[in-house]
């Protein structure tokens, strides 16, 4: 009886099914042919022999497995187990684990994981959301990004999440894997489920690793024009520099700014930013695509009466900078010499997908008539801010430097 082939199979339909998953003590009932057919039992001398351990089943089972019979002529209809006694009776005849007390080994696995102890500022919510997983693991419902059958699996994901919750410092990913999980590929091979995790925990949509201190590569930002640093080690002031200067994110976390500008330009290209440095008006530039930690940091110590502008590409990917920069900063970023030029280069695919999201975004509500000529053009035409007349791009900036000083 514990080998048999139509029992072991009717156990691995009833553990993928809603009843096995979740409990409750439902009966379980499945369709008689469609069992012989999933089994690969429904032909010749393998479906007598399955039909003979299904009858020799149901007649030791105590009536906890019955096979439902048409009242005429007595043809089975249906394999029906009977709530919770049904369940283990069929697990218990062939030696394996019952799915309820998978479901609660599972559960304790997250009660005991809650119970870990993780830094005060993320202590409620590490508690909240993995006694939130037990509940969900119990029920049978959902438990991503963990996995409700490969404990290894979770044992690393959650080794991996603790250590970077309890990360003390700014280091760069390889050096973090390595001290956490002992391989320096690892967090970034388990990089989309823990932000996922991390996101699931917190409610706040733009967490990932580098809010614990852990980036892919040095969260810097730079910058020229008229500001001065006050750092805890000294000053750096930038307006003496003929060149950019480099800040990290942790030099900016209690520096305090001395600003000669009122107007602040963000440059999508270095190319272009080198070429806007060596004759800057006297505006603030920063080197930003989607910006990162640091230039966020920056852009964050900035007076709210900054007048922000954007200087990118006129592609889908130039505008979706555009938007990501007046999400994540709060700022009415204002686009700078951004309107779409003629020319023939065809969008992407990816490209298509990426322009049809932001037409219907209204955080580029000003822009939109920009976009949806570039939609019906079918192209981004000449796209690169490299394309354009350096000379014409620094008497705009002027412009826009002797408006804050008329102004």
């Amino acid at each position: 009886m514990s080998l048999s082939p139509i029992l072991l199979a009717l156990a691995d339909i009833y553990r993928a099914s809603a009843v096995g998953r979740g409990g409750g003590g439902r009966d379980f009932q499945i369709d008689y042919e469609q069992l012989l057919r999933r089994a690969g039992l429904d032909d010749g001398d393998a479906r007598e022999l399955a039909e003979q351990d299904l009858v020799v089943a149901e007649q030791s089972s105590n009536g906890v497995l019955r096979i439902d019979r048409h009242g005429r002529s007595g043809l089975p209809l249906k394999v029906r187990l009977e709530g919770s006694k049904g369940e283990r009776w069929l697990f218990t005849a062939l030696g394996q684990q019952r799915p309820e007390a998978v479901r609660e080994e599972l559960a304790q696995f997250f009660r005991e994981a809650a119970q870990r102890p993780v830094p005060v500022k993320i202590r409620s919510q590490w508690l909240r959301w993995f006694e939130g997983l037990a509940e969900s693991a119990f029920a049978g419902r959902s438990v991503q990004p963990f996995e409700r059958t490969d404990g290894e699996a979770n044992r690393r994901l959650l080794e991996a999440l603790h250590g970077v919750v309890e990360w003390p410092h700014e280091s760069l990913i390889r050096y973090a894997s390595v001290q956490i999980a002992g391989n320096s590929k690892a967090l970034e091979a388990m990089r989309p489920r823990l932000e996922s995790a991390l996101r699931e925990m917190t409610g706040e949509l733009e967490m990932s690793l580098e809010s614990f201190g852990i980036a892919s590569v040095p969260r810097t930002v730079t910058m020229h024009g008229p500001i001065k640093w006050h750092l805890a080690g000294g000053v750096v002031d930038v307006s003496v520099c003929e060149g950019p200067v480099t800040l990290s994110a942790v030099d900016l976390q209690d520096a305090i700014l001395e600003l000669g500008s009122g107007t602040l330009l963000t440059v999508e290209n270095e190319s272009v930013f080198l070429e806007l440095v060596r004759r800057n008006p006297g505006v603030l530039l920063v080197l930003t695509s989607f910006p990162g930690a640091a230039t966020c940091q920056l852009l964050g110590c900035l007076p709210r009466s900054m007048r922000c502008f954007h200087f990118g590409d006129t592609d889908p990917a130039g505008f979706d900078i555009l938007r990501d920069l007046r999400v994540r900063t709060g700022r009415r970023f204002l686009p700078f010499l951004m309107e779409p030029r003629p020319g023939l280069v065809a969008f992407s695919a990816t490209e298509g997908r990426t322009l049809k999201r932001l037409v219907h975004d209204e955080m580029l509500a000003d822009v939109h008539p920009w976009l949806v000529e570039m939609r019906e053009r079918g192209s981004h035409g000449a796209f690169e801010q490299e394309g354009l007349p350096l000379d014409g791009v620094l008497e705009e900036l002027s412009k826009l430097h002797r408006e804050e000083l008329e102004g």
